[in-house]
């Protein structure tokens, strides 16, 4: 029997969700809910549905849904999904999960109490190139890690960072952490399965630039999160060009760079070669590397394996399977609230904000 799946929140996330959803086998899309009646109607005649509702709680009666998306804005996650939890569902919940780590923990306790699945949507964890950046480094390619180097340079005049610079009531001003509070799950989420369980971050530096254009809009942040044998250093800049996703990880034998957003993931061996003759090796390595991957991108082009976000639709094949046979969910709790927690930290640090040309 297909699962019938619902959709709570009905904007640019939910698109997403929907374009997703839609290459699922063996699921049956059934309803979505919007507080705005246009959002929700106007989603469903895009997506061929028959059912849009304003009232949470009908769609959860009348539809009786197997699994509910949330794609709303975080201050009304916990809300949502113990809802959606106590009426049956299993849920996924757009990032992130909830504004603090005490929400997350009460979404996930209700969802064991209840026997229930729950995930969150990490957009970039299960991309294939870092899933093989973890499985190299899980067998030794670079030693042991050392240090890590993460940065994400944010567009404000991109689509979703212009309606947030535009609209004053747009519901990111009213998380504690802003723009920024909305994005870290991007940079802590890929840190994880290199850093110690006692991992903490310290020295947080944030500002806001004098041209940000925004009165209260933090678009700069630095820190380090420091454990018994790994450092990383943590970089969110709406100023650096050109905006993406990177992220460096040295270890004892070797370095492997991560370009997120373009897939793009190489190594900094050591070379035994002297002088020029190392520096030319060093490059043909690269070359080559940098040719195989272009291989790569262009078989999965001829195959129709292109996916825009690759990451997403791995999560949610995984997340229904792990339904249907009732295993493991992808992401493991333990890491969605060890990413709260750091997040609480850092969120709070925020407050320190001193102004820069």
């Amino acid at each position: 029997m297909a699962l019938r799946v619902g959709i709570v929140g009905c904007g640019k996330a939910a698109e997403n969700h929907a374009a997703e959803i839609k290459r699922l086998p063996g699921v049956r899309f059934v309803g979505a809910c919007d507080s705005e009646p246009l959002m929700a109607e106007q989603f469903s005649v895009r997506h061929g549905l028959q059912a849009y509702y304003t009232d949470f709680q009908a769609l959860l009666r009348e539809q009786k849904p197997d699994v509910m998306h949330i794609a709303t804005p975080p201050q009304s996650h916990v809300r949502l999904a113990t809802a959606a939890i106590e009426a049956g569902c299993h849920v996924l919940v757009e990032k992130p999960l909830a504004e603090t780590s005490a929400k997350a923990t009460e979404i996930i306790r209700s969802a064991q109490r209840h026997g229930r699945k729950l995930t969150v949507g990490w957009t970039y964890y299960f991309d294939p190139e870092v899933r093989r950046m973890r499985e190299l480094i899980a067998h030794g390619a670079i030693g042991d890690p050392v240090h890590l180097d993460a940065l994400l340079a944010y567009d404000l005049r991109g689509n979703f960072g212009a309606a947030v610079m535009q609209n004053p009531s747009h519901w990111v001003h009213g998380l504690r952490g802003k723009i920024v509070h909305n994005n870290l799950d991007h940079l802590l989420s890929l840190l994880l399965d290199f850093m110690d369980d006692d991992s903490v971050p310290m020295n947080v530096l944030a500002w806001q630039t004098e041209d940000s254009g925004y009165i209260d809009l933090i678009d700069e942040v630095r820190f380090l999160l420091k454990g018994r044998s790994t450092s990383a250093q943590v970089a969110f800049s709406c100023r650096a060009r050109p905006a993406g996703h990177f992220l460096t990880v040295a270890g004892t034998k070797n370095t492997i760079r991560l370009n997120v957003g373009h897939q793009i993931l190489t190594y900094d061996t050591i070379s035994r070669l002297p002088g020029l003759a190392g520096r030319l090796a060093a490059s043909v390595s690269q070359m080559r590397q940098l040719a195989s991957i272009n291989f790569r991108h262009f078989s999965r082009l001829l195959h129709s394996d292109f996916q825009s976000l690759p990451g997403f639709q791995y999560l949610l094949k995984a997340f229904y399977r792990c339904i249907e046979i009732d295993s493991e969910v992808p992401i493991p709790y333990g890491h969605i609230l060890r990413v709260s927690t750091w997040m609480d930290q850092i969120v709070s640090d925020l407050r320190d904000v001193r102004m820069v040309a």
